[in-house]
């Protein structure tokens, strides 16, 4: 039985309060007892001494609870002792004495230690623009900059501002938006190492999973045991797959928001309603990765239902995940076993992380009971390339949430940048109803193969990621030993260099003059089709690069190719015609290392003679 959130959060809250009220009286015996009125000193206490009483009470009657089975101890009557001890030292003359003789002297000792690290960390890499000044010895602009919602548009704005393709933005952190630099840390043989920023994608937090294993070697090999699942190579109905959701989204779209075409029998049907794009595509996604991974889809989008909570308890944890993330010492103690034992999820739990272990747990117990060949799915693969049981629950589990949010991110993505730009909009209906009447496209879903000879088609897709990549993470790389040289200057071993994709995807001198705005046509401007694969390439950085590239690109772009063809996420381009109800503020956003968007509001109509046109 884990502790409810709403206790977490007081429990936070009460040791925050012990915290401040203890450094204050550090402070206040720094600077000298003898300058502060014994009565402020007085009152500090007492609020310290109450606030551990509270903290006590809080922790003893909520959290341990959950290990008294596992430790014969009486945390209550433990807990009691303490707060009476902490009475009689308050009061004890000698108490007072020693602190009047050695507090200062801790106080000044740690004083001297941290001016001490933070002058050395701000000459490892002084020869750096910073982000901030505060980014040359401390997390503050970091962690400020994450948890602010902006995080997107402050990294998208860092290079242009300081000129330098390499920009520090923590005591130990360089950020990156050259290609070539970002090619090079990434590269099999380059001798960089994944920064322990990735053991924070261990959503089952027990258990290493593809992304979280740190060392090459041992990656690579992970890596080779579930590509083959990834890729759609041993599974016959991989496609098959992704057409059921998209026809399932259709079917969806149609029966409860698409508005008559003009010419249908009016009155018959009633008028539309706006289809929040947001939740949606994250259900199609969802469906879509289940149905791949575990040969059943969890039903999200035809019962339009956040089953278990996940997306929505996953949506209000991404500002403290990604703050948490890209903070070493947060994401040390978060992940450490104490703090797992203590508050890490579990099975048990009826929502979020919790919930999901659960049903991953379900699926895979079902198929090794069963055997590996009664479904061709992913956790086929993964078992016929010798995962064990542990490792199919955790790569499962991985695979449902990295799958998710990021791949509806960038479906929206392209939507709404096409629907905001009249020209392309048209321009891309044009080819579609062509393909169709051609026969260049199969009824009644496009397959891969045919979307990609869609120039059109293909420049929106790559148009809409460069406009805004589907994930934001620091995704850093640790420089070997002896240091190496990007850029033109040299860079300390065991510094680690992060990318910045939000910088890459805007620069001038990859995509041309005009980067801010969405124009599908500088990729089919360029004849030579070397540039254009070039261009798309380097678009294609957003996922990553060399052996650390995303496994899961083969996906994300199938699902693109077929929605933006099909459904356009909202409004299947083939079958629907689709309109921003705030065309001048399409939806809300936030950027917590990938997109956050509400209130993306769509009106669907029925495309009447792109219906006849089939």
């Amino acid at each position: 039985m884990f502790v409810p959130h709403k206790d977490i959060h007081s429990t936070f809250d009460e040791c925050s309060a012990v915290l401040r009220l203890a450094y204050l009286y550090l402070v206040a015996t720094v600077v000298s007892v003898q300058a502060i009125s014994p009565r402020v000193v007085e009152l500090a206490m007492e609020s310290l001494n109450d606030s551990l009483r509270n903290l006590s009470t809080m922790v003893m009657g909520n959290v341990f609870p959950m290990i008294q089975d596992a430790c014969d101890v009486d945390w209550r009557q433990q807990s009691l002792y303490l707060s009476s001890l902490l009475q009689r030292l308050k009061t004890s003359p000698a108490v007072s004495a020693l602190l009047g003789r050695y507090a200062t002297l801790l106080g000044t000792s740690l004083l001297v230690w941290y001016v001490g690290t933070s002058l050395a960390s701000w000459v490892r890499l002084r020869q750096f623009p910073a982000a901030s000044w505060l980014a040359n010895f401390s997390y503050l602009w970091l962690a400020k900059t994450t948890y602010s919602g902006r995080q997107y548009w402050v990294h998208r704005e860092l290079h242009r501002k300081h000129q330098s393709p390499l920009v520090r933005i923590g005591p130990n952190e360089l950020m990156t938006d050259d290609p070539d630099v970002i090619r090079r840390i990434s590269a099999a043989r380059s001798g960089y190492v994944r920064d322990t920023w990735y053991i924070t994608g261990r959503f089952n937090p027990y258990h290493d999973n593809m992304f979280t294993v740190l060392e090459p070697r041992a990656h690579k090999q992970f890596k080779s045991r579930t590509l083959h699942a990834y890729s759609g190579r041993e599974l016959p109905d991989f496609e098959a797959g992704i057409d059921e959701q998209v026809q399932t989204l259709v079917d969806t779209l149609r029966r409860k928001y698409a508005a008559p075409a003009a010419g249908n029998a009016a009155g018959k049907r009633r008028q539309g309603a706006p289809v929040d794009l947001g939740p949606i595509s994250c259900y199609f996604t969802m469906d879509v990765i289940t149905r791949l991974g575990f040969g059943h889809e969890f039903g999200y989008l035809q019962s339009e239902t956040d089953l278990y909570n996940f997306l929505g308890g996953v949506r209000d944890l991404w500002p403290r995940m990604s703050t948490s993330a890209d903070i070493p010492w947060i994401r040390n103690v978060l992940f450490s076993k104490f703090f797992l034992k203590l508050l890490g999820p579990g099975p048990k739990d009826k929502e979020g992380f919790g919930a999901l272990m659960a049903v991953a747990e379900q699926h895979v117990g079902r198929r090794f009971q069963e055997g590996p060949d009664s479904k061709k799915d992913m956790l086929s693969s993964f078992i016929h390339h010798g995962l064990d049981q542990t490792e199919c629950e955790v790569e499962g589990l991985f695979m449902v949430v990295a799958g998710t949010e990021s791949t509806a991110s960038a479906i929206r993505s392209v939507l709404v940048h096409t629907m905001s730009t009249p020209a392309v909009y048209s321009q891309l209906k044009a080819e579609i109803a062509t393909a169709v009447r051609s026969g260049a496209a199969s009824s009644p879903v496009i397959k891969n193969e045919e979307a990609v000879r869609l120039p059109v088609l293909q420049a929106v897709i790559y148009e809409g990621l460069r406009m805004r990549p589907p994930l934001l993470g620091l995704l850093p790389k640790v420089v070997p030993a002896g240091g190496d040289t990007l850029a033109g200057h040299h860079v300390p071993a065991g510094t680690a260099v992060c990318v910045n994709a939000s910088s890459l995807l805007r620069s001038e001198a990859l995509f041309g003059p005009d980067t801010d705005v969405f124009r599908p046509g500088r990729f089919l401007d360029l004849q030579d089709p070397e540039a254009r694969a070039a261009m798309q390439r380097n678009v294609e950085l957003a996922f990553g690069s060399g052996q650390w590239q995303c496994v899961g690109k083969t996906i994300a772009f199938m699902e693109l190719h077929k929605v933006v063809f099909e459904a356009n996420q909202d409004k299947l381009f083939r079958r629907f015609d689709m309109h921003l109800v705030r065309p001048l503020k399409p939806c809300d956003v936030l950027s917590y290392g990938v997109f956050l968007e509400s209130n993306l509001m769509v009106r669907v109509t029925e495309a009447a003679q792109m219906e006849t046109a089939q």
